[in-house]
């Protein structure tokens, strides 16, 4: 399973007990495997809750502030996303902190962005060509997260189907994936799957040797039909920030709060290489190249806390955790997976 999925998670009790399910017709693991690849919910909505416990050191500024619904505070804790999903054309995403909330909104060619926090709005118009929005949400969704466990799946894997459990008040049949590959930290994954749409409802990932989850996300609940299109539709709220500009560019202001001067354009910086794969399987190691001005920017304080370590390969700093291990490097590479540290330094010393 790649870091990308483990780190960009977010749940809490994604199986958790209430009124016995329903009695599910038998399904091989082969079979269950074919139903929820092939599955295909035309709509749906709902929340999703999750829980991360990676037992990251303490690091000051890794939960966020008050309230916040940031993508770094979902490194640690409990939190919460409501989802509405009509088709590759229409979705919206919402991350909510508990006074403000971050939301995604996809409806066709535009794309918009929200923040409560610091009311400011993103406007982007999608290339013609396609629609499906490059999302700027975190991988959250139980749905996201059993692709990239069951794309982890190589001959090693223990497949097998370990019986029905109660999710979003749905019967689901509980899938459980079991690496037995000792280089990585992953010691099994369990997936909720819907007993009717086949959709999976909660996954949980169990680092090696433990009992207790890391990851641990799930509806808490769900509807499946289509949302209205009102819930796709977003317009900027009196008073608020408006920036325009495509996903990843800089943004050129459009429209300022009353009483504000318009801000001069930044000044565009290079942008980060797209992430490459090293390996496969659930020892994959992504690798990042940036500049160690977004490095710092993107980890804050959090960046200076980290261990110091160097070798052949260079120097950096060091995240370690009974589930992953990031390493970023001073010259901007970063190296994160479900392995031990030893496999991303022989990785940063390969990949130069």
């Amino acid at each position: 399973m790649c870091v990308a999925g483990v780190v960009g998670l977010a749940a809490g009790g994604a199986f958790s007990a209430q009124a016995s399910p329903e009695s599910l017709p038998a399904l091989t693991p082969a079979a269950l495997l074919a139903d929820v690849q092939s599955a295909q919910a035309p709509g749906f909505s709902g929340t999703i809750v999750a829980q991360m416990s990676l037992g990251l050191p303490d690091l000051p500024g890794l939960a966020g502030g008050p309230g916040q619904a940031s993508v770094t505070a979902l490194l640690s804790g409990s939190h919460s996303m409501r989802i509405w999903y009509d088709g590759p054309e229409r979705q919206r995403v919402a991350l909510l902190g508990t006074t403000n909330e971050t939301d995604l909104f996809h409806s066709g060619r535009d794309l918009w962005q929200w923040d409560s926090d610091g009311h400011v709005a993103t406007h982007s118009v999608l290339p013609a060509a396609s629609h499906e929005a490059p999302t700027k949400a975190p991988e959250l969704t139980p749905q996201q997260l059993a692709e990239r466990a069951i794309a982890a799946i190589n001959p090693s894997t223990q497949v097998s189907v370990a019986g029905n459990r109660q999710v979003a008040d749905r019967s689901a049949y509980e899938l459980v994936l079991t690496p037995r590959d000792s280089a990585t930290r992953v010691g099994s994954v369990r997936i909720a799957i819907d007993g009717s749409t086949k959709m999976p409802l909660g996954v949980q990932v169990y680092p090696r040797g433990s009992k207790a989850a890391a990851i641990d996300v799930s509806f808490s609940h769900v509807t499946f039909k289509r949302p209205s299109a009102d819930n796709f539709r977003f317009t900027p709220p009196p008073g608020a920030t408006v920036h325009e500009g495509m996903p990843g560019k800089p943004d050129a202001p459009n429209t300022r709060a009353p009483g504000h001067p318009t801000p001069r354009t930044p000044t565009p910086q290079p942008a980060a290489t797209a992430p490459t794969t090293i390996g496969s399987g659930w020892t994959a190691i992504i690798e990042f190249r940036s500049s160690q001005a977004q490095i710092d920017k993107a980890t804050g304080p959090m960046l200076q806390r980290l261990k110091a370590v160097h070798g052949a390969w260079g120097s950096g700093r060091l995240l370690t955790s009974a589930l992953v291990s990031v390493l970023v490097t001073d010259d901007g590479r970063v190296f994160a997976g479900a392995v031990d540290p030893s496999a991303l330094y022989a990785a940063a010393t390969a990949h130069k």
